[in-house]
C-alpha cells in the first residue's frame, strides 16, 4: 500500500513539473520578427546606377510628348499631364516635393493613358517609365544614350552655334566669361556634356532658360532650354 502511495506521488509530481515548465527541456522563444530591408535611394541629382537611353531609342510617342514638354501642351489629358509626382515608390533620386512632374507617352490603341511616362526633373532631369513606375531609365535627351560623351573638354561630338548667331544676352555673357567672370558650379548632372571631374564646369544664367557653360578648359557650351540640349560655342562664326 505504501508503495502503491509513493508511485502515485511520484506520477503526480511528474505531472505537476510537465505543466508548470520546470522540466529540463528548453522552450524555444518566439523569432524575432525580421528587420524591413532598407531601400538605398540616391541624393536628388544623382543619377549613378541608373540606365540610360536615347529619346529616339524610345517609342515614338516619347518624342512627340517630349517636344510637348518643351512648348507647353496642348496635351492629350491636360488634367494629368504636369501634375506632381510624389515618386512614392522611392526609385527616383530623394528630392524635394514638386521637384517632379509627369506626362503621358500615350500608347497607340489604347483607351486609357496606359503604363508609359515622362518624368521631368527641376534640374533638368528626364525619366522614362514604360511599366507604370516599375522602373526607370535616364533620357539622354541629347542623343546620348547613355554612350560617350566625349573626353573631358571635347566638345566636337556636339552641334555647333555661332557666337555672331547668340542673342545680345548671351553675348554679353560670354564677353564676361572671356573676360574671366565666375559662375556658380554646374554638375552635369544631365550627363550630356563630357564628364569631367567635379567642379570643372561653370555656370552662367542669361534668361529664363537659357545658359552658357564654361569649362576649365576654356570650352563654352550653350543652352537654350535649361540643360535639355547643349551645342558647342564657335567663337568664330
Amino acid at each position: 500500500m505504501a508503495n502503491h502511495r509513493s508511485r502515485l506521488a511520484t506520477v503526480l509530481f511528474a505531472l505537476l513539473v510537465g505543466f508548470l515548465g520546470l522540466g529540463t527541456a528548453a522552450v524555444a522563444a518566439p523569432a524575432a520578427p525580421a528587420a524591413p530591408a532598407s531601400v538605398l535611394q540616391n541624393s536628388c541629382g544623382n543619377l549613378s546606377g541608373f540606365s540610360h537611353t536615347s529619346l529616339s531609342s524610345l517609342p515614338a510617342e516619347a518624342t512627340t510628348t517630349y517636344n510637348l514638354i518643351q512648348k507647353g501642351g496642348p496635351f492629350p489629358y491636360p488634367k494629368n499631364d504636369g501634375v506632381v509626382f510624389d515618386n512614392r515608390e522611392g526609385i527616383l533620386p530623394s528630392c524635394a516635393s514638386s521637384y517632379y512632374h509627369e506626362y503621358t507617352v500615350p500608347t497607340p490603341g489604347a483607351s486609357n493613358r496606359g503604363t508609359r511616362r515622362i518624368i521631368t526633373g527641376q534640374g533638368g532631369e528626364y525619366f522614362y517609365t514604360g511599366d507604370h513606375y516599375e522602373t526607370f531609365k535616364v533620357i539622354d535627351v541629347n542623343g546620348g544614350g547613355g554612350g560617350d560623351t566625349g573626353s573631358c573638354g571635347d566638345l566636337s561630338g556636339l552641334a555647333k552655334i555661332g557666337y555672331s548667331t547668340l542673342s545680345s544676352a548671351a553675348k554679353s555673357v560670354v564677353n564676361q566669361v572671356r573676360s574671366g567672370a565666375t559662375g556658380q558650379t554646374y554638375e552635369n548632372r544631365e550627363g550630356v556634356l563630357p564628364a569631367c571631374a567635379a567642379g570643372y564646369y561653370q555656370l552662367f544664367p542669361v534668361g529664363t532658360n537659357d545658359r552658357v557653360i564654361k569649362g576649365k578648359g576654356g570650352e563654352l557650351a550653350y543652352t537654350p532650354d535649361r540643360y535639355s540640349t547643349f551645342k558647342s560655342i564657335d567663337l568664330n562664326s
